[in-house]
């Protein structure tokens, strides 16, 4: 159950994130270039982008832990996936740097409450978490208590660089901060950035008497698209403690753009139940389609071991041309 931070807990976050707003580490710093923390009681490391380089958005992403970093760097290295797609890899807490506009009434009553006075374009601070299936919402009491403490560390990480530490970051380095046990001293230093490779799950079908009827299904020569698209309209459902962003499993033919079926996914429904059950329905109703075209490696992950055992084709494009004309016309349709 969701747990409100106390306004004494949200003071520590915002003192220290006007301490780093004074170092503007966006005047040195690139969206890239990482800087790692190491915690003594975490088993995965905190990762955090400097954003506004660039001169637009201002912020500090926290990623926590090897899962969040790897969503972050399919966000930076997209070339087809459009742009509305891309907050299903959106896994972490940020820290803006924005304007009075963009705030919403709870982050305007913080910052109230706290007595706090900004001014002027790019200097209201303000925080959101952003998780799978639901929309960016304010911190909640574990959230501000954990970024406080991951902040602590990135002023004294960006003190040092400040102080003269060099971390050649266009070479794939990070700069690392940890607790060194000999020394009992947190340290700063250069080093190579090392993400292990995202492993996703692969569920299999246990029921080999459904396996078998599958194969026996008539194989058609048709190319299927299907995906779990992210919809711009958002539902506040009071059985949840904040507003979920809309899902929907879609089932396209490439050829004709025909969407074949669509189900309205909810945070507490199981991706690869919904999958499967769309897949196989369309299976034993139409045939065995030659090749199924996915968006992204998670959703290769849950078809993979199905789509083996009845041999059908599995491949990844970012761009799902049927989905995302569906997606789009519906979206517009949902905003009028």
């Amino acid at each position: 159950m969701r747990k409100e931070a106390k306004l004494e807990q949200w003071r520590g976050l915002y003192d220290i994130a006007i301490k780093i707003k004074e170092l503007k580490p966006w005047e040195y710093l690139w969206d890239l270039d990482v800087i790692t923390i190491v915690s003594s009681y975490e088993k995965e490391p905190y990762y955090c982008s400097i954003m506004g380089r660039g001169g637009e958005c201002f912020a500090i992403g926290t990623y926590v832990g090897f899962d969040a970093i790897n969503d972050f760097y399919k966000i930076v290295d997209n070339k087809d996936i459009p742009q509305e797609q891309l907050i299903r890899y959106q896994n972490n807490m940020m820290c803006f740097f924005g304007n009075r506009d963009d705030l919403t009434r709870k982050e305007y009553k913080v910052i109230k409450d706290l007595g706090l006075k900004f001014r002027g374009k790019n200097n209201w601070i303000y925080f959101e978490k952003f998780q799978k299936g639901y929309e960016p919402y304010i911190l909640d009491e574990q959230q501000v208590v954990e970024l406080t403490e991951v902040f602590k560390h990135l002023y004294m990480a960006l003190k040092a660089i400040n102080k003269g530490l060099k971390v050649d970051f266009e070479a794939g380095n990070t700069l690392l901060r940890r607790y060194d046990e000999e020394t009992k001293l947190w340290i700063n230093y250069e080093t190579p950035t090392i993400i292990p490779q995202r492993k996703y799950r692969v569920p299999v079908l246990q029921d080999e008497v459904l396996v078998a009827r599958l194969n026996k299904q008539k194989i058609i020569d048709e190319k299927l698209e299907i995906d779990i698209a992210y919809l711009n309209s958002v539902i506040n459902d009071k059985k949840y403690d904040k507003p979920i962003i809309t899902r929907m499993c879609i089932l396209a033919d490439c050829r004709t753009e025909a969407i074949l079926g669509c189900n309205i996914l909810t945070p507490d429904d199981e991706d690869v139940d919904t999958i499967f059950n769309m897949l196989i329905n369309y299976i034993m109703k139409i045939g065995k389609p030659k090749t199924i075209i996915v968006r992204d490696e998670y959703i290769q992950s849950l078809l993979s071991d199905i789509c083996e055992r009845i041999n059908v084709g599995l491949k990844i494009k970012g761009r799902l041309k049927a989905i995302d004309t569906f997606i789009e016309a519906f979206s517009k349709r949902m905003s009028e």
